[in-house]
């Protein structure tokens, strides 16, 4: 086959996703449960291993997705919850609905089996990220392959991307954003009338990917960098405006199509949308920033160390290795030392500046609703800032020339490095020790000063490798799901779900594991609050902030009276009296707990059916 066969990087990027859906390679943790239950054998790990901070991928949206096959895919379920449930908004899963046309990942589940589907979702994204990022910088920031080989590692390998790759929609913002700004800059600098409504096409599309990904504080504070690049572009060229005019009834009818489907989805989903923005938590969000020192935004080497630690704030430190400040030392450079204006360069520069106020001082109130970030925070604005650093730097790099400049190339380097070291050991001690300095000292400096000299092959291959090592050790490499189609009590859990009406309750045990078999389960994560459940065991309503939240809900049994307490803000826990299983048309327990039957009472049986390798299911009448 031809060189320009391989060259071409969407035909070995379909060849590639083909494969892993064919062999069902996935990222997801959901090997889990072959440990917690205590069946190694089922674990389908080939490299890596699962990671337990990333709950909200293998206890909420993955089993979530799994659910639905019970479903047919409808968008109300009474699997999630026990009663019915919005599945299409909030960690919205596949459905069979119009819109999911901006949620192309999730299309697998509809023809494909659990494992198949999975990798379809996964390896999809990865692989269109990959891509997209590939492309941007290559035509929006016009840096050479090598560069834009780099930039793509590094947007799609990244730690943000990497440690919340499966939820808050973070690879579509990322892919969809730069696909827009893509889109935008092919469409104005196209000649040929059909290949540039094609790309307009292309430019509503992603442009309802984003708007689709339904998760504020990513969106918002994504959404202005995009928005400042959309300017930058329009800026370099000068027909824009006029253009656009010329396309108008295009362009009117290109939204309003884009849009209808959105609109539907969430017209039939008003209920649940006032629901859960009346909820505690998250509801209640708004942020007037204020929260960050001004150098926050140097603190990115602190997540090199995290996919080899057990850190517990993993996901917290999780940003893009921006080489902060060489975006900006270059960015000076250009303007004042060469005189030479970059639009792209200004306008990224400008939106820094504007989201690090954000973060050092607080806005007013009505500011903060007016431009939409009082509906972020500021540990989902500094990833933003950090992406449109590592966009400044690699825009920058094209503009000047230090070839033969090799102490100012190490100086550099070492400088960016010390400077880093002091300002996490100043803002966040925690995060660093002298072992801890060493390695990101010799990490910075040394990924620092390959990316400014001349890349051959050898050091292209070397700053890749090191950018991998930091994103894509995060998630396993694993092959299918048998830790779930093959689990003996889970398929007792879908036999007795199959054949009866039936009502589950987790304790002590997963709580989001017994949906995956279509089992109707109260106490699974609950992105809103169920008022129908709580109401029964509440009705005065005193816990009412308890439990009018997105929650995590652990449950126990309890000879004293049912009471709940608030563990953390999206964590509350539920103490029950047996009787009061009855109020809520308990039928089964799913449980590692060996001794419920002792919480037996007159009016309450709780007999054990089932039991396999410490995995117990309890009948209750």
């Amino acid at each position: 086959m031809s060189k320009n066969f391989f060259a071409n990087p969407f035909i070995i990027g379909a060849i590639f996703f083909i494969l892993c859906v064919v062999f069902e390679i996935h990222g997801s943790s959901i090997n889990i449960y072959a440990d917690i239950l205590n069946h190694p054998e089922l674990n389908g790990e080939i490299f890596g291993h699962w990671r337990f901070i990333r709950s909200d991928e293998y206890n909420v949206f993955t089993p979530f997705a799994f659910s639905q096959y019970f479903t047919n895919f409808s968008m109300i379920s009474d699997i999630v919850r026990a009663v019915p449930t919005n599945m299409f908004i909030v960690y919205g899963q596949a459905v069979w609905h119009p819109a999911l046309i901006y949620r192309p990942a999730q299309i697998g589940y509809l023809f494909l089996d659990q494992g198949s589907a999975l990798a379809f979702f996964w390896m999809g994204r990865l692989i269109a990220l990959f891509i997209v990022s590939f492309k941007f910088a290559e035509k929006v920031l016009r840096v050479d392959k090598k560069l834009s080989l780099i930039y793509a590692v590094m947007v799609t390998f990244s730690p943000l991307a990497q440690w919340w790759w499966s939820v808050n929609s973070i690879a579509e913002i990322l892919a969809a954003g730069q696909g827009v700004a893509l889109c935008w800059k092919i469409y104005l600098e196209n000649e040929n009338k059909f290949s540039r409504f094609l790309y307009a096409i292309l430019f509503l599309w992603c442009a309802g990917i984003f708007i689709f990904g339904i998760y504020p504080a990513w969106q918002v504070s994504f959404g202005y960098v995009f928005l400042f690049l959309l300017i930058a572009v329009s800026l370099e060229n000068s027909k824009s405006i006029k253009i656009l005019w010329r396309d108008k009834i295009f362009w009117l009818l290109g939204f309003l199509i884009m849009l209808a489907p959105i609109a539907h989805a969430l017209y039939v989903s008003q209920d649940m949308i006032a629901t859960a923005m009346a909820t505690e938590y998250p509801g209640q969000r708004l942020n007037l920033g204020g929260k960050y020192s001004p150098l926050v935004w140097l603190i990115y080497p602190a997540t090199i160390f995290s996919p080899f630690t057990d850190e517990l704030n993993a996901c917290g430190r999780a940003t893009f290795f921006s080489m902060a400040p060489l975006g900006l030392i270059i960015f000076f450079y250009v303007n004042f030392k060469l005189k030479r204006i970059d639009f792209l360069m200004c306008t990224l520069t400008v939106i820094i500046i504007l989201l690090s106020l954000w973060t050092w001082f607080q806005m007013p109130e009505i500011l903060a609703k007016f431009t939409l970030m009082g509906q972020t925070i500021p540990e989902r604005v500094r990833p933003a800032i950090d992406f449109a650093q590592m966009i400044l730097m690699f825009r920058g790099l094209t503009l000047i020339d230090i070839r033969n400049k090799v102490f100012l190339k190490l100086f550099v380097a070492a400088i960016i490095s010390l400077i880093t070291i002091l300002v996490i050991s100043l803002i966040v001690p925690a995060w660093i020790n002298f072992d801890e300095a060493v390695g990101i000292f010799a990490f910075t400096s040394v990924s620092v000063f390959l990316l400014l000299t001349p890349l051959t092959k050898i050091r292209t291959v070397i700053l890749i490798v090191m950018m991998l090592t930091i994103g894509a050790t995060v998630n396993p490499v694993a092959k299918g799901v048998d830790t779930i189609l093959e689990m003996p009590v889970g398929k007792k859990i879908a036999e007795i779900a199959c054949q009866e009406n039936s009502k589950w309750l987790s304790v002590d045990a997963p709580i989001s594991f017994a949906i995956m078999y279509g089992a109707p389960s109260i106490n699974c994560c609950n992105i809103y609050p169920a008022f129908e459940n709580w109401s029964k065991l509440d009705p005065d309503g005193e816990n009412f902030k308890i439990y009018n939240r997105y929650a995590h809900i652990f449950a126990k049994l309890t000879d004293a009276p049912t009471t709940f307490s608030l563990v953390n803000v999206d964590v509350f826990e539920i103490s029950l009296n047996p009787n009061d299983l009855l109020k809520l048309n308990v039928t089964h327990i799913f449980s590692q707990n060996a001794d419920l039957e002792k919480f037996s009472l007159p009016s309450v049986s709780i007999r054990k059916i089932y039991e396999d390798n410490g995995n117990f299911i309890y009948k209750v009448n």
